[in-house]
């Protein structure tokens, strides 16, 4: 497997730090690219939990529409991800957590890893509660097929919740807009 990231947008700010992918964020990427697949994409119906075991309670999986009203859609977030923002996000729209002026645009660089290049994502930004405690996570997200429906999925992890904060969460929170997106080659080039 051969894992090449390049900045998803070319004018990147010149003299800022760049961004590298975690073991764990590699390491889930192998357990990805482990799936039997019919082409680039897996289907669905092939997820295991088992294959995913190290990283289920950091994991989601959203599903993407055009309709902004459930653009992106959460069907799992794990035990970690419930925690740290004290909400269940199962059938919630991620666009109702992003600041209001970034909702229009808020999840369609999703659509490109379905496209003619297939791919993945790595994205850091940061989330911010109510009472102004913030974090800055790092997601992974690669594609998935659902063949029977023709839905596209993004399975993913979060990186950066902690556990151990001095931080009660309450489902308030924001997801403010990335610091850094690249894309991941998974066999098809780069978008």
């Amino acid at each position: 497997m051969t894992i090449r990231i390049r900045p998803a947008h070319e004018s990147e700010t010149p003299g800022t730090i760049p961004a590298f992918r975690s073991e764990v964020s590699i390491a889930f990427e192998r357990a990805w690219s482990a799936i039997p697949k019919d082409g680039l994409i897996p289907d669905k119906a092939d997820l295991r939990p088992e294959r995913f075991a190290p990283f289920l309670r950091n994991a989601y999986l959203v599903e993407l529409h055009d309709e902004p009203e459930r653009r992106v859609l959460f069907r799992i977030a794990g035990e970690v991800i419930r925690n740290a923002l004290g909400v269940d996000l199962r059938g919630r729209n991620y666009i109702d957590f992003v600041p209001e002026e970034h909702r229009a645009t808020s999840g369609t660089s999703m659509k490109l890893m379905f496209g003619a290049q297939p791919c993945g994502r790595w994205v850091r930004k940061e989330v911010v509660h109510r009472d102004g405690f913030r974090q800055i996570l790092e997601l992974t997200q690669l594609p998935v097929i659902d063949r029977a429906s023709g839905l596209q999925l993004v399975l993913g992890i979060a990186e950066g919740f902690g556990e151990d904060v001095a931080h009660t969460a309450d489902g308030r929170f924001r997801f403010e807009c990335l610091d850094h997106e690249q894309f991941i080659d998974i066999g098809a080039g780069l978008p």
